[in-house]
């Protein structure tokens, strides 16, 4: 096997767990929103730039209250920023795993992939060799076949 980029095992109960503190995780989480894009796209986005603005804001509002219109809602100015605060934290540690994640999932299929590969090298190689692997060797060609409209659109 020429590619090797992972070597691991997830047990089934360690898989299982993980699953299951996601599954607590969104639980406690049970505030998150679900927008569309649409929504996403009208908002403004505040990058790390601004964070320090939104912290001098907050000092602003409990340092003089009396600056502000009786409309703002300062409870609830300060429910945002504590969960700012709170949920900062934990997004980055969750993106950071997501990243491991993803990348680990590409290495590890593309470890498969070479080695499946393999084979169905062998299984090509030996399919009038050894009984029932012509059928072995047809159902994985398959995946190899290009679809005639496919192979029309590409000619012309």
């Amino acid at each position: 096997m020429a590619q090797n980029l992972i070597s691991a095992v997830l047990s089934d109960s360690d898989a299982a767990a993980v699953q299951q503190s996601i599954t607590d995780a969104r639980a406690k989480l049970s505030f998150l929103l679900s927008l569309q894009s649409d929504d996403v796209v009208s908002l403004i986005k505040v990058g790390n730039t601004f964070l320090p603005f939104i912290d001098k804001a907050y000092q602003t509002v409990k340092d003089h209250p009396e600056i502000l219109s009786g409309v703002f809602n300062k409870e609830e100015f300060f429910k945002d920023y504590e969960l700012v605060g709170k949920i900062r934290p934990v997004l980055n540690q969750i993106n950071q795993l997501a990243e491991g994640l993803q990348k680990t999932y590409y290495a590890v299929v593309s470890d498969a992939m070479v080695a499946s590969l393999e084979v169905y090298a062998a299984v090509k190689q030996n399919k009038d060799k050894v009984s029932g692997l012509n059928v072995v060797a047809d159902e994985m060609a398959v995946f190899f076949k290009k679809s005639k409209a496919k192979s029309e659109s590409t000619a012309k």
